[in-house]
């Protein structure tokens, strides 16, 4: 990746950083800071202990409804999400302590904005004469050389299944922030729903707050992507280290949990960065590859043992300058096979099983043994709750649907085996259209419709074709069957998903990449797609940064990764957060 593009990425952060550093300030005196645990990470990655310290803050609190915060300072600070439940719980510990003699100025920072419904919520609460708000928007997190998260969890479930437009105006300004760091790109692709009223936002903030000063953009096409073109993407059991890592033990703001010390039953976090040696160079290999590459760091550390044949001189060396790198090289090592002995672990015993069942759901095939496996996980418990709701969903959104029989069996199954709690979640996944019904062909009258469903299953018909199987030949999504297929030295993006199929959103970049097909009938090749020209462009763009509305996954920007290699190109992979099928299902809950 270009080194200004990296620059100009981590200069995010440093306004983030100057913006509520000024916010703190102009809250006078000693601070208390409560935070709510959900910001805790990205917090972290903005501003550092010393600098809040810097800022006035005394004490630091970790946000509990259960008990009483023992704050002691004169100014209260709450740091928390724009949310009406988080809002109810602070108005009660507010009123709680006003009954006490010493009573502190509170002040509460709302992440990414106020609400008018959080101001009359505490206004008839009655704590609204004792409460300062504030609004408070972070910009984009660079989380390694071209990753970028706005960190909004809750985003997906907010927008999509919700349907509430609360964050939009956010992430529309996070993409202006973008645009005035880089310049107006020359093509801006857009696609989806919310992506169409953020880009309308975008053009708003532009009139209303000023354009790019640069006339010539570094970032040639941008495009902005809803999360629900590609759900398969999200719901496909990943092949790549890290992807597989967040996939196990989950990465949180890039930062990964994982419990090296068993028997001290101790989880410590550890940041992932590219700048770790080994980390940066196995972060997107395929997984087969990953053990392979760390026995081979093994051996060659065995080179900096000093040995009886080296002179004064040479010890000298090898202890004051090798040695030192060795042990942090082989502290790395020792972590990095150890997590690829958890996830062998967790994943082993049915990683085969549900790739097949997956090749099969995205071919199209094999639809009562697909049934079959799910039950199978059901019963079992195979990878707890999550695992059986992402195969029904792929199923259900490769297949166009499922028919009712299928739905209420397999629910009244899932049920059964994990509590009738989840009921709502059934609902959630079908008003997402990832676990819908198919549309029936033949009436379901009593009188002609039970003898005609008899006549269709006892014909063979004419197979049809999914809309999905449809896009996913038009755009080239499953590679070539080949039996030597080399996991190890991919030769196309389909390897994050062991050479099954290609991320629709990293194709539709690499067809732009190539301009075999003009920009516009790649949109038009994608439902709800447009493409806008804002100057004329000959050539091919050669630069990109790819906004995905609603999470980005590990997969995708492993592909993006490969692209960069294969052509040349510069792109950086940008999201309302980081996802994985597990995070995806069980926003919806």
């Amino acid at each position: 990746m270009h080194c200004s593009l990296e620059t100009r990425a981590s200069a995010l952060n440093r306004i983030s950083q100057k913006r509520l550093g000024e916010l703190l300030n102009k809250i006078p005196g000693l601070k208390d800071f409560i935070i709510d645990h959900k910001l805790i990470k990205p917090l972290e990655r903005i501003i550092g202990v010393s600098q809040l310290r810097f800022h006035g803050v005394d004490k630091i609190f970790k946000l509990d409804f259960s008990s009483d915060i023992p704050t002691t300072n004169s100014q209260v600070v709450y740091f928390v999400q724009s949310d009406l439940i988080t809002a109810k719980h602070i108005c009660d510990q507010i009123n709680a302590r006003l009954r006490s003699t010493n009573n502190p100025s509170y002040h509460i920072i709302l992440i990414p904005q106020k609400l008018i419904s959080i101001s009359s919520l505490m206004e008839e609460e009655g704590v609204l004469g004792h409460v300062t708000l504030y609004s408070y928007q972070w910009e984009m997190i660079q989380f390694d050389a071209s990753i970028l998260s706005f960190q909004l969890d809750s985003f997906y479930r907010k927008t999509f299944l919700d349907q509430d437009q609360l964050f939009l105006p956010s992430v529309a300004r996070s993409i202006w922030s973008l645009q005035m760091l880089y310049g107006k790109p020359a093509m801006t692709f857009v696609q989806g729903k919310y992506s169409t009223i953020i880009d309308h936002q975008v053009r708003i903030l532009h009139e209303t707050y000023g354009q790019p000063e640069k006339d010539k953009s570094e970032i040639s096409c941008f495009l902005i992507i809803d999360r629900d073109l590609d759900y398969p993407s999200v719901l496909l059991t990943p092949g790549t280290y890290t992807s597989l890592l967040d996939e196990v033990f989950g990465i949180k703001s890039g930062v990964l949990n994982f419990n090296l010390d068993t028997e001290k039953n101790k989880t410590t976090g550890r940041l992932l960065n590219s700048a770790e040696e080994i980390y940066g160079q196995i972060k997107h290999k395929h997984f087969s590859d990953v053990f392979g590459f760390l026995s081979k760091i093994a051996k060659n550390l065995q080179e900096f043992k000093p040995t009886a044949s080296m002179n004064l001189k040479d010890l000298k060396r090898n202890i004051t300058q090798e040695l030192p790198n060795a042990l942090a090289l082989k502290s790395s090592l020792v972590y990095h096979i150890s997590a690829c002995e958890g996830i062998i672990g967790k994943m082993g015993a049915r990683f085969e099983s549900t790739q097949s069942a997956e090749q099969r759901m995205l071919e199209g095939r094999g639809r009562k043994e697909n049934m079959s496996y799910i039950e199978d996980c059901i019963a079992m418990k195979l990878g707890g709750k999550l695992s059986p709701l992402r195969l029904l969903c792929l199923q259900s959104v490769t297949q166009d649907g499922l028919t009712a029989d299928e739905i209420h069996s397999l629910k009244i199954q899932y049920l059964h085996a994990h509590g009738y709690k989840h009921l709502s979640s059934f609902h959630n996944l079908d008003r997402l259209g990832l676990l819908t019904q198919q549309t029936s062909l033949i009436s379901n009258d009593v009188t002609g419709g039970a003898i005609a469903n008899k006549v269709v299953h006892a014909v063979s018909l004419p197979t049809r074709r999914s809309v999905f199987y449809s896009l996913a030949q038009k755009m080239k999504l499953f590679p070539p069957a080949k039996d030597d297929y080399d996991l190890k030295n991919p030769k196309d993006m389909s390897y994050v998903f062991n050479g099954a199929y290609i991320p629709l959103v990293c194709q539709i970049v690499q067809m732009l990449i190539k301009r075999e097909v003009m920009p516009e009938e790649v949109a038009k090749m994608v439902p709800n797609a447009k493409v806008t020209m804002e100057r004329p462009c000959d050539v091919a763009p050669r630069t990109f940064l790819v906004y995905f509305v609603g999470g980005v996954t590990y997969s995708e920007i492993a592909a993006f990764y490969l692209l960069e290699k294969l052509t040349g190109a510069q792109i950086i992979v940008a999201g309302t957060s980081i996802i994985n099928g597990n995070t995806l299902i069980e926003s919806c809950l």
